[in-house]
């Protein structure tokens, strides 16, 4: 099963990318993000395919897209040096205050998702249930869903970034909100995990630019890709998942993070 599930993502990713489209749910970094934007504004000319793009290192990433991306007004810092406070998360999705209404919803959900249970497709912990979501067809979604109107809108980060505390329950909030807004526009099955999320939320802010910002232009073309482009609907679960790999982002919502993949259940009502 897991082989099929492998198989399957990356018929969906090379069908896509053959298509030019939907690149940027394969970008985990700033510059890759970047690259996606250019290729969806027909400026991608000369650079190379995206998957040998992604093997470059940033200093080389950052050489390849500087002209294109100066043609028309993209920001592009120079590499910088890591941030030392990227150290300072935990890659696993932290249970927060904010989620204490889910704990006492799902009967005895400690921070170790104690009395959660994962079942095939679905999540249980107490009376409340969690089914698997994956990608949606346009007709299935609200009306307004790939429309101008919604917008992601996460939240802007004020703090300090030295703030562990701060920091975390930024991107905590931040997070429930992509989740969302992607579950919004019929993309469950193609979420970051809560670690990828992180990772580009540091990337850009060593570079000085606006996170929020940069999901917000990511959001407009994913919207624009998703309007003119099918998905498959097909669920398609990691056998070696447990519950310990999952944790509730909002009393509607649990993620499950594995080997850098992503999965996203809906509170069954």
């Amino acid at each position: 099963m897991h082989r099929v599930f492998l198989f399957a993502s990356a018929v969906f990713f090379a069908a896509y990318s053959s298509a030019q489209s939907f690149c940027f749910l394969s970008a985990s970094s700033y510059y890759e993000q970047v690259y996606c934007e250019l290729q969806a504004r027909g400026e991608a000319r000369g650079l190379p395919p995206f998957y040998q793009f992604k093997r470059n290192d940033e200093t080389i990433q950052a050489s390849l897209l500087r002209r294109p991306a100066a043609r028309i007004g993209i920001d592009l810092p120079a590499p910088r040096p890591a941030s030392p406070v990227t150290r300072v998360v935990q890659p696993q999705l932290p249970v927060t205050r904010s989620q204490e209404n889910v704990r006492q919803s799902a009967a005895p959900v400690d921070a170790g998702l104690t009395g959660c249970t994962l079942d095939d497709h679905r999540i249980s912990c107490g009376e409340s249930r969690y089914q698997l979501m994956g990608n949606r067809l346009n007709h299935r979604l609200a009306e307004d869903a790939l429309t101008d109107i919604n917008r992601m809108e996460l939240p802007r980060f004020s703090g300090d970034l030295q703030d562990e505390s701060a920091v975390s329950q930024y991107l905590a909030q931040a997070y429930t909100r992509y989740i969302e807004k992607m579950h919004a526009i019929g993309l469950a099955g193609a979420t970051l995990s809560y670690s990828k999320f992180v990772f580009l939320f540091y990337d850009v802010q060593d570079k000085g630019l606006d996170f929020s910002q940069r999901f917000e232009t990511m959001y407009d073309f994913l919207k624009k890709d998703k309007a003119r482009m099918g998905v498959s609907e097909a669920l398609n679960l990691d056998p070696t998942l447990v519950a310990e790999d999952c944790a509730p982002v909002s009393p509607r919502f649990f993620v499950c993070q594995k080997a850098g993949r992503n999965f996203l259940f809906v509170a069954v009502e």
